[in-house]
């Protein structure tokens, strides 16, 4: 099954603490991530996964609650959780081409 490894490490990053650290697997098995259908779908799952992570999310150092700074922090690494080829499908993906 292609799912993505824990992403618990990221709430310690966002300053969530190893005590509150909470996981989430994100599923990519039954998506191309070469297409823009299948790069957006893995978004979508990513989001979903980080608004749930980064319910009570703080900055590193704050007091503060920065949900912003810990979502794209689950969206970092998500992707770089990819395996090496998925990166490179997801990145072709998502950039656009003009001619």
């Amino acid at each position: 099954m292609k799912t993505l490894a824990s992403l618990s490490a990221v709430l310690v990053l966002a300053g969530a603490g190893a005590a509150s650290a909470q996981e989430a697997r994100i599923s990519w098995a039954d998506l191309n991530l070469s297409t823009a259908a299948g790069a957006a779908a893995f978004d979508q799952r990513v989001e979903s996964a980080a608004r749930e992570l980064c319910r009570n999310a703080r900055r590193p150092g704050s007091r503060l609650g920065d949900r912003s700074f810990c979502q794209a922090a689950v969206r970092r690494e998500a992707i770089r959780q990819l395996p090496g080829a998925a990166q490179v499908d997801y990145a072709a993906s998502r950039t656009t081409v003009t001619y």
